[in-house]
C-alpha cells in the first residue's frame, strides 16, 4: 500500500457526529465511503470548512484519524479561522473533502521488529489507524504519548500506552523523548523503529535520539497545504544532502512525496 497511488475524489460528506475529546480538539465523523475503503495509515484529507465557501478559500489538510464501514474521522484543533469554522461544524452540515492523499507510513518497509509510535500533542491525528494497522500485522509496538497534562491527550483510539506529561500530572514526568530513552538505553525493545508525529522540537529530538541508538525514524509532517496534489508548490520541505544527490532534487513537497519522510531525507 506505501508505494501504490490511490487516486483522490472530492465529495460532499455528511456529518454524522461531533465530539470534543479534549479541550479545543474535535473529533468529526462523516459520511465518505471512498476516503473509508482507500485511505491508508498517514495519509490525509484536504477540506473546505463549509461547501461552497470563498472565505477562507483554501482547503486545511487533516489526517484520516479514523475509518469505520462507509464514515471517516478528522481531528481539529481550533486554532485559526479556518479551523474554527471547521470545528463549530454541526451534526447534518456537509464538508467538501478531496483524498485521500499522500503516503501512508511506511510500515510494511521490514527494517524493524518493534514499532514504537512517538507522539507530541496532536501529532495523534494519524497513529490510531497506524495502531490498528500493527495490530493486524501483528508487530509488536509501543506507544509514547506526550502532552503539557494530562487532560489533553487523545487516546480513545490508541493501545500500549506509555504517558508523558511536562507537569507531572499523568505518567512519566518530562518530555516522551526523555521517557522514551530510557526504554532505549534498558532495551526494552528488539529492533525498534520509531513512527513520529508531534511539534518540529520533539520530532527533531527523537531524530537525535534515533542517531544516538542507529534505529530507523519516520516522521509526519504537519504543513499548510493549498491544493494538497502538488500543483501549487506551497508545502516545500528541503532535502538531505544524499537525498538531493541521489535524486537530483533540492526539495521535496510534503503534500505528495510525504507527509511521512524517512529521517535521512529530509532537512527538518
Amino acid at each position: 500500500m506505501t508505494e501504490e497511488k490511490v487516486h483522490s475524489q472530492i465529495h460532499q460528506s455528511k456529518i454524522l457526529q461531533r465530539r470534543e475529546i479534549t479541550p479545543g480538539l474535535v473529533v468529526l465523523r462523516f459520511k465518505n465511503a471512498f476516503v473509508a475503503h482507500n485511505a491508508a495509515p498517514g495519509q490525509f484529507v484536504n477540506v473546505l470548512p463549509k461547501i461552497g465557501f470563498t472565505d477562507p478559500l483554501l482547503r486545511r489538510p487533516f489526517s484520516v484519524y479514523h475509518t469505520d464501514g462507509t464514515t471517516a474521522e478528522i481531528i481539529i484543533q481550533d486554532h485559526g479561522r479556518g479551523t474554527n469554522i471547521l470545528a463549530a461544524t454541526q451534526v447534518g452540515e456537509y464538508l467538501d473533502v478531496l483524498g485521500p492523499l499522500g503516503k501512508s507510513w511506511r510500515y510494511d518497509s521490514g527494517n524493524y521488529k518493534t514499532a514504537i509510535l512517538v507522539i507530541g500533542g496532536v501529532g495523534v491525528a494519524s497513529m490510531p489507524l497506524l495502531t490498528r494497522q500493527f495490530i493486524t500485522d501483528r508487530i509488536p509496538f509501543a506507544t509514547y504519548y506526550g502532552a503539557r497534562n494530562s487532560s489533553l491527550f487523545a487516546d480513545e483510539y490508541l493501545q500500549n500506552i506509555e504517558y508523558s506529561t511536562d507537569d507531572g500530572s499523568k505518567g512519566f514526568h518530562g518530555s516522551v523523548i526523555e521517557n522514551l530513552r530510557t526504554a532505549l538505553i534498558a532495551e526494552r525493545f528488539p529492533q525498534p523503529k520509531l513512527f513520529v508525529c508531534g511539534p518540529t522540537g520533539m520530532m527533531r529530538a527523537a531524530i537525535s535520539l534515533a542517531n544516538e541508538f542507529h534505529i530507523p525514524c519516520e516522521i509526519s509532517l504537519e504543513t499548510e497545504m493549498a491544493c494538497g496534489i502538488g500543483i501549487c508548490q506551497g508545502c516545500p520541505v528541503e532535502t538531505s544532502v544524499s537525498e538531493s544527490e541521489s535524486t537530483g532534487r533540492k526539495f521535496h513537497l510534503v503534500c505528495t512525496h510525504g507527509p511521512s519522510f524517512e529521517k535521512e531525507a529530509i532537512v527538518l
